[in-house]
Parts: structure tokens; sequence; C-alpha cells
């Protein structure tokens, strides 16, 4: 199960890319049909941006792009729009209506 981690446009600090793994780790850890995450960290003049791509069987769920001054704040946001997706899905593969095949 792989976890990437790509920072753009500038060498951050050394906590943030094993932040970033470390938050990684915990939504494999809460769901475990995920194959891959991919964490991609920007920074664009003082402000960064998060986005949080995780790979499961037959769904991609992608934690949008958010801004903010610390890097881990949007790593945190990002995973948790990422995880509220997987989530939904998952609600929504067990509440599914299934077609009664007993007819009378």
């Amino acid at each position: 199960m792989p976890i990437e981690v790509t920072i753009r446009h500038q060498n951050a600090a050394p906590g943030i890319k094993e932040y970033a793994e470390l938050r990684a780790a915990k939504l494999m850890e809460q769901f475990p049909k995920i194959e891959s995450v991919h964490v991609i960290v920007d920074v664009q003049r003082h402000l960064y941006e998060a986005e949080v791509v995780v790979q499961q069987k037959n769904l991609t769920a992608v934690g949008t792009k958010e801004h903010a001054d610390s890097a881990r704040a949007v790593i945190d946001t990002a995973a948790a729009r990422a995880e509220k997706q997987l989530r939904k899905t998952l609600s929504k593969r067990v509440d599914a209506h299934t077609r009664n095949t007993d007819k009378k």
C-alpha cells in the first residue's frame, strides 16, 4: 500500500513530509481497502495548498485543495474531506437497495 508525498515549489520544513505520511497512514488504517494515497503539498507565496488523492478499487476520493498559512492545517483539512467522501460512498454501498429476486 504505497503512500506518496509530493511537495512542490519549495523545500518544505522537514516535519511536513512525515506528518503527511502519518495522516495518510491513519486513512489507510480506517479504510483497509485503500490501495494508495497521494498527498500533494504546494507552496504559493506564503500560502500552502494540499490535495489528498485516495485510490480504492472502483473509487477515487479526492480531498479538494485547501489554502492556509500552515501546512499541517491544509493536510488535515484535505484528508478530512477525502475521509468524508470515503465514508459517504461506503454508507451508500451498505444502504443500497437490492432487488428482490423472490417472486410469488
